[in-house]
């Protein structure tokens, strides 16, 4: 059986492409689902009148997340994964790149914003019982994302290869040993000896890289699973409305 047909999408607000620019939006929303999404999520999306201060950060957290990810792309592209060139890197992009002190200023404040921002985030869920049924699922999905952000983190400190990350390895890495039975492999994995630098500091930058989409995948799932919490619960306050309703 054929799908049924959807309703041609009208532009506006395009002047002499209105025609065009509508006629390629209906094409693409007959075989893909655009405009129910952008009603859904965007448009017509169900928001609680109690919005207040705590509710900003999600969406800070997500402004953060794109900063690092943009100005991650533009380190990486002066940066040498390599033991003995790594700091020199850093210093060249300090030094010489145009604009690279701001990038990697922009990049290493925006690391520690990322987790003030996350810990408010995480309060205002404590503070209002978001862990509580039914967005259980929602609070996992979080604290997923938070372990990812910690280990991003930590990579992200180690790649300079100066004094402070070869000590900050170091301490992380036997905070690991100290875990009864499976510590001293989770060392091991960390390539906690010297002789191995070379081959760490390369695996540190891939990691990074890897943390990155691991921590994107999660977030997206993260997201449309408490957006369909609240438009649940949206829905479901305005029928008890509409029933209360003489």
């Amino acid at each position: 059986m054929a799908a049924a047909e959807k309703q041609p999408v009208t532009i506006n607000w395009a002047g002499p492409l209105n025609g065009a620019l509508g006629g390629l939006l209906t094409w693409v929303d007959q075989r893909f689902p655009m405009m129910s999404l952008w009603r859904d999520h965007l448009a017509e999306y169900y928001a609680p009148k109690n919005f207040n201060f705590w509710y900003y950060f999600g969406s800070l957290a997500m402004l953060v997340l794109v900063l690092q990810m943009v100005t991650g792309i533009f380190l990486v592209m002066h940066y040498k994964p390599d033991a003995t060139l790594a700091f020199a890197s850093v210093e060249y992009i300090m030094r010489d790149v145009p604009l690279g002190w701001l990038i990697r200023y922009m990049h290493s404040t925006g690391a520690s914003a990322f987790f003030i921002v996350v810990y408010l985030h995480m309060f205002r869920g404590l503070m209002y019982g978001s862990y509580r049924r039914p967005r259980e699922l929602v609070w996992i999905f979080g604290m997923i994302i938070y372990l990812c952000l910690m280990a991003e983190a930590f990579f992200g400190y180690l790649l300079p290869w100066g004094q402070m990350s070869y000590w900050g390895a170091q301490v992380i890495v036997n905070l690991f040993d100290a875990i009864p039975v499976i510590g001293h492999g989770l060392s091991v994995a960390l390539d906690k000896n010297s002789k191995h630098a070379i081959k760490q500091v390369d695996r540190l930058l891939s990691n990074a890289g890897v943390d990155v989409w691991e921590l994107f995948a999660t977030w997206v799932p993260y997201v449309l699973a408490a957006r369909q919490d609240a438009a649940s619960e949206c829905e479901a306050a305005t029928w008890r409305r509409r029933r209360t309703r003489p």
